[in-house]
């Protein structure tokens, strides 16, 4: 049972890491329900992935927790560590060691030995590189910068220590000047010392009373090894005896004085080990508090990264959560969903409780994947629960329940006198119990182990027990009129697990809607059993049973022909559209080289009428002064030959479309024109809420915007309709006044004044059509925006008319 604390509020560093290393927030929900679920394992899992103990003791001590917000949170920073590991691989606390209680000492006078402070330093190195990598990702990690904020790098410290203690641990020769001192008057003083006892072993009296040429240490004294028989004749101080007898270890007088110098030097280097190691103990112990949250905070973001490196491994998410309530109902979502210990081999199911129905009845086959799923269900949402990615589609959505329950398995108790049967019994009497508010029950062969009679009729009242009391609930049986009465009971769901016919294995698939067979004998069959024990089986099976089973076989036969056939339709359906889109891309690509050569032409044409305006304009020019009637007439017949020409070439295409199309509705089975494709074709269908039109031409099918289609009319343009190009006068004006004119004599009037402006090369003009109602410079700009020979338009200036007219910039 998961017990609900309340939204608590997200405390400071201290009270959230309890929370998240000591994991008691839902301490009463029964350890049998999460080991039933395979929940340790999980936990052993990820406290693999932990760094060090502290995190490892939180991953061990995961449970889930019924307090949304905890959840929520708990979630939110799997998540950010996914980020996190995804930005920087290299992350982790490697090195750390929890040194929280050495730094507590310290902090209470304690004096650290050279090895616990390099693991402090050690310790700082991490937290500060910790620290530094999660700042760089400081806005898309909120929850783990929090954790980090409690980090503080004490860079400081580390070096000092870091001048004192070697990395393995050893005081360094110079960590003090006054040590490094005191160590070089040492070896200076043992140099001599050795050098005086050399002399003297090497010497006459030496070599005939001393039993071997070596110096060495007793007591902390340099002594030479004298034989037994002449102890008398070298003076000094006995420190030892050899096993044997045969010699004693003298210090000779001679080198009394040096013996005790160093060992003056030798206390007086303790005592400056000892400041040094006091100095950085308590430096220490100044910032315990720090160093011990700090600690705290590496573990709450290792054990995060932990949660992430389980979902890179399981390829996990995240499952959306929502807080039930009597409005908003729990509702169970499963997307995709894989048990997470089965490995690769694992089918993906499709789960929902909730929504239709709250209770699930599945039945199938032996060995088919009822009891997995089962567990899938129970561990995923206990997982999400406890802050831990899933195997599903990120699309799967859980409530946060307040219990998860589990009757799985067979656990007979010899102690208590307890059968498979009264096991049952006594876990699903916990279960009806203990649970309350929103719950989730999974319950593993509903009323089994028992007289199929009494065991059905049990299953159906705790069924309806269930349903009363809205939990949700899955549970797996094999007791065919279990599969009729959820066929029957609103609030109830058959679901299967698929059994192929022509190989008479499970295919572990989940369908819902429809009851499974057991296939008990086939399986049996299948593993082996004699043919003449299988033979009997069948035949003592009842009519009506063999009637369920042939019923259910046929239906699952038949359902595998229409998952084939349906297969196969997508198959088609998806090789369709890629040929449709090939063919529309391959029509466009035309479409765009025919206007390509329609603008080519049409460039020609009008750099040719240029040329020949030029030639008539200076044969006018002779004219006048030759006044010949003649010439006058030769030059227009020429003028009129080019207009015909550009009349029949480059304006031939739009004044076809233009007179056989006709603007208004357009209703399904029109002919229209597609002016993006300049093709033909019939309307289909019509989308008013999208403006979207459907045409065939062909055998393509177009969707295209309203603006891009227009009716055909079918009627031939008058004569008077087409556009016609005029001679332009010697010199065209700049502007055009359409101010007073009919609606009807724009259009002619425009084109005309365009035609003559192109044909004298201007770059643009300016055609006054005033303010009033503004129909005229609709009309205007209207024409504007389609005419072949208008590049672009605009309002003019201020000072040439503002918006009472408008500059077109020509082709």
């Amino acid at each position: 049972m998961l017990k609900n604390r309340g939204a608590a509020r997200r405390l400071p560093l201290l009270c959230l890491y309890r929370e998240v290393v000591s994991c008691k927030i839902c301490s009463d929900m029964d350890n049998k329900d999460l080991e039933l679920l395979e929940f340790p394992r999980i936990r052993d899992i990820i406290a693999g992935y932990c760094s060090f103990s502290l995190s490892r003791e939180a991953a061990l001590g995961l449970t889930p927790s019924s307090d949304f917000a905890e959840v929520e949170a708990r979630l939110a920073e799997s998540s950010e560590a996914r980020h996190l590991l995804e930005a920087e691989p290299s992350i982790g606390v490697s090195g750390i060691e929890d040194v929280t209680s050495v730094v507590i000492a310290a902090g209470r006078g304690k004096i650290l030995d050279p090895q616990s402070l390099n693991a402090v330093r050690v310790t700082l190195e991490v937290l500060r590189i910790l620290r530094e990598k999660v700042s760089h990702h400081a806005e898309e990690l909120p929850h783990l910068w929090a954790y980090a904020c409690n980090i503080t790098a004490h860079g400081g410290l580390g070096n000092v220590i870091s001048r004192a203690i070697s990395p393995d641990g050893e005081l360094l020769p110079n960590a003090s000047a006054k040590l490094a001192s005191i160590r070089h008057n040492q070896r200076s003083r043992r140099a001599e010392l050795v050098d005086k006892l050399q002399a003297y072993i090497t010497s006459d009296a030496g070599r005939r009373y001393i039993q071997e040429p070596i110096v060495t240490e007793r007591e902390g004294r340099f002594v030479i090894a004298v034989k037994s028989e002449f102890r008398g004749e070298v003076k000094g101080i006995v420190h030892d005896v050899s096993n044997s007898g045969a010699s004693i270890f003298v210090e000779p007088w001679q080198t009394l004085e040096l013996g005790n110098a160093i060992k003056e030097l030798q206390i007086e280097e303790q005592r400056e080990i000892e400041r040094i190691l006091t100095e950085l103990s308590a430096a220490v112990g100044d910032i315990c508090d720090s160093i011990s949250a700090g600690i705290k905070a590496a573990a709450a973001i290792d054990f995060s990264l932990a949660r992430a490196r389980f979902a890179g491994r399981f390829r996990a998410t995240e499952a959306q959560i929502y807080r039930p309530t009597d409005a908003k109902p729990p509702l169970v979502h499963l997307e995709a969903a894989r048990h997470p210990l089965i490995g690769d081999s694992a089918v993906p199911i499709d789960v929902d409780l909730g929504k239709d129905f709250s209770v699930l009845v599945i039945t199938g086959p032996n060995t088919g994947g009822k009891t997995v799923c089962l567990k899938t269900v129970g561990l995923l949402c206990a997982m999400t629960q406890a802050g831990l990615p899933i195997p599903a589609s990120p699309a799967s959505h859980l409530p946060v329940l307040d219990g998860i329950y589990a009757d799985i398995g067979d656990e007979q108790s010899i102690a208590q006198t307890l059968s498979t049967f009264g096991w049952h019994m006594s876990n699903i009497s916990r279960i009806l119990k203990s649970a309350r508010g929103y719950n989730l029950v999974v319950l593993d062969e509903l009323g089994a182990s028992t007289d199929p009679l009494e065991g059905s009729a049990l299953a159906r009242a705790i069924l309806l027990f269930l349903l009363q009391n809205k939990f949700l609930a899955a549970v797996t049986t094999h007791y065919t009129d279990l599969k009729v009465f959820a066929h029957v009971t609103p609030g109830l769901e058959n679901a299967s697990f698929d059994f192929d016919p022509r190989t008479l294995t499970p295919t572990f698939h989940l369908t819902l809607g429809i009851p499974g067979g057991s296939n008990a004998i086939a399986t049996a069959s299948h593993f082996g059993l004699p043919e003449a024990v299988v033979s009997q089986a069948r035949a003592a099976l009842s009519q009506e049973n063999q009637q369920m089973e042939t019923l259910l076989i046929s239906l699952n036969a038949e359902k595998q022909h229409l998952v084939d056939v349906n297969k196969e339709l997508e198959r088609e359906k998806s090789t369709y559209l890629k040929q449709n889109e090939m063919l529309s891309a391959e029509l466009k690509k035309l479409c765009d080289e025919q206007q390509a050569m329609i603008r080519s032409a049409r460039d020609d044409i009008v750099a040719e009428v240029a040329s020949l305006q030029k030639e008539i304009n200076s044969a006018s020019a002779e004219l006048k002064r030759q006044v010949s009637k003649t010439a006058v007439s030769g030059a227009r017949e020429s003028s009129k030959k080019v207009r015909e020409r550009l009349n029949q070439g480059i304006f031939a295409r739009q004044t076809e479309q233009a007179a056989t199309s006709e603007e208004g509705e357009i209703a399904v089975g029109d002919r229209v024109w597609l002016r993006e494709y300049d093709v033909k074709g019939t309307v289909t269908a019509l989308n008013p809420e999208s403006g979207q039109v459907e045409v065939i031409a062909g055998a393509l099918r177009f969707r295209v915007g309203r603006d891009n289609v227009a009716r055909l009319s079918g009627a031939q343009p008058e004569a008077s309709q087409a556009v016609k190009l005029h001679t332009a006068p010697r010199s065209v004006p700049m502007e055009l006044d359409l101010r007073g004119k009919r609606a009807e004599e724009i259009e002619p009037l425009l084109d005309n004044y365009l035609s003559d402006a192109a044909v004298a090369r201007l770059p643009w003009v300016r055609i006054i059509h005033g303010f009033g109602t503004g129909a005229v410079r609709s009309i205007v700009r209207e024409m504007a925006g389609r005419h072949p020979l208008a590049k672009s338009f605009k309002s003019a200036e201020q000072n040439e008319g503002g918006g009472g007219a408008t500059i077109i910039n020509l082709r």
